[in-house]
């Protein structure tokens, strides 16, 4: 891909975030016209980029397995020891959302050789993570880069009809006891408070009061 002007480069980015999102939430079927509008670009603007919607999807995808290797490599490279370089991987994967999208657009996605290159950077980051993570004893031996990348992508998919607070507590809960079941360590402690029952109902019906009913 030729070198684009930073205006150009900056409406690129903003169309793959939005598009991420998009896709995330509604799947490879999202509205072309509102994921130009969140990326607050028009839908000229879009086209240009990408001519097709599949132009688009396949652009996620690489953009996304991008992310996940550049985030691999910038917390190993910390120097902040293993484990907690794979804590703060999977703690930056789920903030950002950023795992999930092969599974969701793979079926609209014919791998090309940037495709096969990126997938490549991406599996060589995340087995030196997890290579060094299991050195330290921070990761169980039969646990995989790639079974984390899935387990993670379960974490970063949203909850249907679920409001924002509630799937972020969710989310976070989940989160530390997944890291909890990567290593053969004592329990840490979850973050928060245990759901309750009424919270949920209160957080998902229309009779509901939010957290504190």
């Amino acid at each position: 891909m030729k070198e684009l002007r930073a205006d150009a480069r900056r409406n690129r980015e903003q169309i793959l975030r939005a598009a991420h999102l998009a896709f995330l939430d509604q799947g490879p079927d999202a509205p072309l016209d509102q994921i130009a509008t969140r990326a607050g670009v028009g839908n000229a603007t879009l086209y240009r980029h990408f001519p097709a919607r599949a132009d688009l999807i396949r652009a996620v995808v690489v953009d996304n397995m991008a992310q996940v290797g550049a985030l691999a490599t910038e917390v190993l490279a910390a120097g902040q020891g293993a484990g907690a370089a794979l804590a703060a991987f999977a703690a930056g994967v789920v903030e950002r959302r950023i795992v999930a999208m092969l599974p969701i657009l793979g079926d609209h996605v014919e791998p090309d050789s940037e495709f096969r290159e990126a997938r490549a950077r991406l599996l060589a980051a995340l087995d030196a993570l997890a290579g060094a993570a299991r050195a330290e004893g921070a990761l169980r031996a039969d646990v995989s880069a790639g079974d984390l990348v899935m387990f993670l992508t379960v974490l970063t998919r949203p909850l249907p009809a679920v409001p924002p607070a509630l799937d972020d507590a969710v989310r976070a809960r989940l989160l530390a006891a997944l890291l909890d079941g990567l290593r053969p360590e004592a329990a840490t402690p979850l973050p928060g408070v245990p759901l309750t029952a009424d919270r949920i109902t209160a957080d998902l019906t229309a009779g509901g009061h939010g957290p504190d009913a």
